[in-house]
């Protein structure tokens, strides 16, 4: 018995420290960490000054409405533009009377360094459509540092390889009601675009409801 201590003692540790690395066995990436770090849903979603494709200065927190919000790397090399593209078929599946009175998607570039609104503007015209609701930005006025700073609250890991510039970066899509507050976070990566138009539909449909019936 007393040469079984130090084995099982050796596994408790090993599962202690892994339950401590891992939230309790609930983020296993650096993505769903520092998604984890940023708080339980609902939270407030931290305020940024941006820059749109159309040079109109807005801040999130001017929205007064439910804003589907998710980042992209104009430069990256597939998984931004896929997310995109999906992104393309949601807008394309939601209804008239939702986008955009009640929701807007906004998407915003990481790459201060490279992207400007000419860039924004181009790569927006490569969506078909009245694109009305969806509107593509840069943060204004922001360092790279504050930026990075501003991701992390928003619980967005983003890191730019020293050897040659690229951006690694997670892909959730945040849902924000009209009081500024996440509601919901999507994962592409795992959610089918089914998923994703039903959370959206659930959140704003039942707010929308609940405004007419109190006038």
């Amino acid at each position: 018995m007393k040469k079984l201590l130090p084995p099982i003692a050796a596994l408790v540790l090993c599962i202690g420290v892994l339950w401590g690395w891992t939230y309790g066995f609930t983020a296993y990436t650096v993505f769903s960490a520092t998604l984890h770090q940023a708080g339980p849903v609902p939270r407030e979603f931290p305020a940024i000054a941006c820059i749109n494709q159309d040079s109109v200065l807005f801040n999130l927190r001017d929205k007064d409405k439910y804003v589907l919000l998710n980042f992209v790397y104009l430069n990256c090399p597939n998984v931004c533009h896929k997310v995109n593209n999906r992104l393309e078929d949601i807008y394309d599946a939601l209804e008239n009377d939702l986008v955009p009175n009640d929701l807007e998607l906004v998407t915003v570039s990481f790459d201060l360094r490279n992207d400007d609104v000419r860039k924004l503007k181009n790569y927006r015209k490569l969506f078909e459509g009245d694109l009305s609701g969806w509107t593509f930005a840069l943060p204004h006025g922001s360092t790279e540092a504050e930026f990075g700073d501003f991701l992390k609250q928003a619980g967005i890991w983003a890191y730019r390889l020293p050897e040659n510039g690229i951006i690694n970066h997670s892909v959730y899509i945040f849902l924000i009601s009209p009081d500024h507050r996440v509601v919901r976070v999507f994962d592409p990566a795992r959610e089918d675009d089914a998923a994703i138009l039903a959370g959206i539909r659930s959140c704003v449909k039942g707010t929308k409801a609940i405004a007419e019936r109190h006038g």
